[in-house]
């Protein structure tokens, strides 16, 4: 979906994209990758929360984390540099917002994207625009006055994606860029609008309508047009990703030279649909070439011959309801608008879901007073509607929204300013092929080879553990679980231990893959590296680069249903 999407768009003869082109694209790798890093190189470069917490308050730069839905990633390049943007809504703010990071980590605001918007906007003052014809998005308006069940109050944007326009093949933040957004007749309506902006004055605008997309329509098949993700194949086609609820998700084929519509195309032609659903929604798409082990790593001895590569496009979205049991998954496709599928059919490998590093009974954001504020940095309740990043330098990121507290006392979730906290993240894969995500907050890491030696002597087979999952089959409206962490020990001899029980086996393979049981379930996964927070019961923690393990379990049947369990580890710091 949104990776580093580059002018992969117009890959023919006349563009001699670079690899680091094309991997901002989201396409696949081309040509050969550069070793994994070793060693120090591959741990995180900041310290982390020193920089967004100054004792119990948030910092401008924590401050540029608050107030996040549906965030997307950009990469663009300034005088040879990297510069990073999240473009996201906000239900007290109008318009699209703009966030600026040189590391991904510390954020600052930069802005409003479409034009005629501002930061202090209310909603009188987007109904006056748009009553008097002065909208920048008035085609948009008069489509959506038309719609059944159009809501007077409904004057939010929802999930915008952005992208560089094809002639700025070279991320240029002062070049053309493609902003894409929706408008909907109200909250839980299907009647919405995916349409284009552009910005020829550079990546923070502002921009102007360029036209609709997608449309809703009678013959749409229940198809929502909300939540637009465009992504690129390896030949240079454009794609747009879209829907949510209801009918599932569908793609459409954009031409890369416009980023609109093919010429000819009714915008109320609707997309193919690429995932019949009722429970997802927020559709992203990378397209990923990964190595696979062949071999039966539980039952032989590791063969290094035994690895293939694979290459699939992967779809990640997020499940169930947004105040209650969200979490994310993902599927996968041969084909960029075809089927997409997962171990457990239509619902999705879930790769997230609700947890948080203390253990049961430490503390928590209801912990009144003495609670510093940064301690709900531990906590990552229903997080989801994520982007992928792939940077030029090949770093695999995704950024989500989360929430850091647990809920109200009355056990209704809160919407209050701040609740919602951009994220970034880690992601790869294990030697199935398989997504998985590193369970701590983005600091500079990146993943690189992990030997036995070093994970042992670094971890020292202390961990703490958490084992998530969220099922099909509960209620839309029921809180989710929060899954807190349990200690426990890989030891030296192939073992998994809690306390003096053995639960289960681990064993680390190729460059950093691990494969474990835990109480008879079998999980494989990456070794990462990571910043790592650890509660304690005296509301003190400490902040440590150290090692993190990410795993999804096989599947099994419960009720009737295949699920999933996640199983994610951070190394434990003696004091």
């Amino acid at each position: 979906m949104k990776k580093n999407k580059l002018v992969c768009i117009a890959l023919s003869a006349a563009f001699a994209l670079s690899a680091a082109s094309l991997a901002a694209c989201g396409t696949t790798d081309p040509g050969p990758k550069p070793p994994l890093p070793t060693g120090d190189a591959v741990y995180p470069t900041a310290d982390y929360l020193n920089n967004l917490y100054s004792g119990n308050a948030l910092t401008e730069a924590g401050k540029g984390q608050n107030s996040t839905h549906d965030p997307v990633f950009v990469e663009a390049k300034a005088a040879g540099k990297s510069v990073f943007y999240a473009f996201s809504t906000d239900n007290d703010q109008f318009g699209v917002q703009i966030r600026k990071s040189e590391n991904l980590y510390e954020w600052e605001r930069v802005g409003v994207a479409i034009d005629g918007f501002t930061p202090t906007m209310k909603a009188d003052d987007v109904r006056q625009m748009y009553a008097n014809n002065r909208g920048e998005l008035q085609p948009v308006y008069n489509v959506m006055t038309s719609l059944v069940g159009w809501n007077s109050d409904c004057w939010t944007l929802w999930a915008p994606d952005v992208v560089p326009a094809t002639s700025n093949k070279s991320l240029d933040a002062n070049g053309e860029w493609w902003l894409y957004s929706c408008w909907t007749s109200t909250f839980g309506s299907q009647h919405s609008v995916i349409f284009k902006c552009k910005s020829t004055t550079g990546i923070e605008g502002p921009y102007k309508y360029e036209g609709i997309v997608v449309q809703d329509a009678p013959n749409d098949g229940a198809l929502n047009e909300i939540d637009p993700s465009v992504f690129y194949t390896p030949d240079g086609k454009m794609y747009l990703s879209y829907g949510s609820y209801f009918g599932g998700f569908g793609v459409v084929e954009l031409d890369a030279k416009t980023g609109l519509r093919p010429a000819g195309t009714d915008v109320k032609t609707p997309g193919t649909k690429t995932l019949d659903s009722v429970n997802a929604e927020g559709s992203a798409i990378n397209y990923h070439t990964v190595k696979v082990y062949a071999g039966d790593i539980a039952a032989e001895e590791y063969d290094e011959s035994k690895w293939e590569e694979q290459s699939k496009y992967y779809m990640m979205g997020s499940w169930g309801a947004l105040a209650y049991n969200y979490n994310m998954r993902v599927w996968t496709s041969d084909t960029p608008n075809g089927t997409f599928t997962s171990e457990r059919g239509s619902s999705g490998l879930q790769v997230s879901g609700t947890w948080t590093w203390r253990k049961e009974g430490e503390g928590g954001p209801e912990g009144g007073a003495n609670t510093p504020h940064k301690d709900k940095d531990l906590n990552f309740y229903i997080p989801g509607h994520n982007d992928m990043l792939t940077t030029t330098d090949g770093r695999n990121l995704i950024v989500y929204h989360s929430r850091v507290g647990e809920g109200r006392k009355d056990n209704k979730p809160s919407f209050a300013e701040g609740e919602h906290f951009l994220r970034t993240s880690l992601y790869d894969f294990n030697s199935k092929g398989q997504l998985v995500i590193n369970a701590n907050q983005y600091a500079g890491e990146q993943v690189g080879k992990i030997s036995q030696e070093e994970f042992l002597t670094k971890t020292d087979g202390k961990f703490s553990m958490i084992v998530l999952q969220s099922r099909d089959n509960e209620k839309y409206e029921e809180k989710a679980t929060i899954y807190h962490a349990e200690d426990c020990e890989l030891t030296q001899d192939g073992k998994v231990k809690k306390g003096e029980t053995e639960v289960g086996v681990w064993k680390l393979y190729g460059d950093h893959y691990i494969y474990l049981t835990v109480d008879g379930l079998a999980y494989y996964g990456s070794v990462m590296p990571a910043y790592i927070r650890r509660y304690d019961a005296a509301f003190g923690t400490t902040d440590n680069k150290g090692l993190t393990v990410s795993a999804i379990s096989d599947t099994f049947a419960e009720n009737g249903r295949q699920e999933n369990k996640i199983l994610y580890m951070n190394m434990r710091f003696e004091d």
